[in-house]
Parts: C-alpha cells; structure tokens; sequence
C-alpha cells in the first residue's frame, strides 16, 4: 500500500481522536486536535493516510519562534513496522524548517525502544530525562534533541 502525507484537517479529527486513544493512555481529547487544528500558526499536525483510505498515522509539532516539540506520533497498530512514522516525521520536520523551526525535541518513554530507535535513526539524540514523568503505567521520559544548524 501506497500513503499519502498531508496537513491534517477539521475533517480529519474524529479519525485523530479515535488513532489517539487506540495508541495512549492518556489521550488528548478531541477538543485539543480542533484548537490545533484552529490555530495552525502554534500547531502543525500532518496525518498519513492509505491509497485505500484508511488512516494511518498522525504527529504533530508545537511550534515556539526557532524550535518545536514533537508530540502525539500514533501509528494504527495494523500499519507499525512499515517505516510510516519515519516518513510522517521527516515530512512534519521539513514543513517545520519551511516555517523557519532549528530545533526539534521531543519525549519519549524510557522504556519505548523502538520509538527510540526510530528517533535515534531521525538524528535525534538523549539529552536528558524526566523522572516519572508517564503514568499508566508509569516510566521516565527520555528528552531528545535533534538540532539543525
């Protein structure tokens, strides 16, 4: 299967919604993807969806002058290990550089290794952690920095 990577849309948000709570304990709710959606100058989410039509993935920038957190990657569990969220990533990466972001940062469970490696093999780097900072159930998150300079 083919997918296409594009800016996600007021349409969009039942699907985000569902993707996220199948992926998170603790899901943003529904109203948080309409305020991003809504204020595309902090937010910039992007979604990948199948030639079929199917929703595959979501992520999402906050975006802060030079520098952006990485939150909500969430791959529907049918399409994981099919290299989708690398390519999510690299796509909202550069349409992150295009509105002028340097530096991107994001947390990570401790315990995530494939999200880990995923990030490692993006360019991120460790650079720090916080102590119990997931709960259900609970882990440390790892603080990763990929800086473009």
């Amino acid at each position: 299967m083919k997918f296409e990577y594009s800016v996600l849309e007021a349409a969009d948000i039942d699907e985000a919604y569902a993707l996220e709570a199948e992926c998170f304990s603790r899901p943003w709710k529904r109203k948080d993807f309409e305020d991003a959606v809504e204020n595309s100058g902090l937010y910039l989410f992007m979604k990948a969806r199948g030639d079929d039509g199917s929703y595959a993935a979501q992520a999402g920038l906050i975006i802060s002058y030079d520098t952006a957190d990485i939150t909500n990657v969430a791959v529907a569990s049918c399409f994981r290990r099919q290299g989708i969220a690398a390519a999510l990533l690299q796509r909202l990466m550069e349409a992150g550089r295009e509105r002028g972001v340097k530096y991107f940062t994001l947390e990570v469970r401790s315990l995530n290794e494939p999200a880990i490696r995923l990030y490692e093999s993006l360019g991120f780097a460790k650079e720090g952690t916080r102590k119990g900072f997931y709960r259900d159930p609970e882990d440390d998150a790892l603080i990763m920095w990929k800086r473009d300079e």
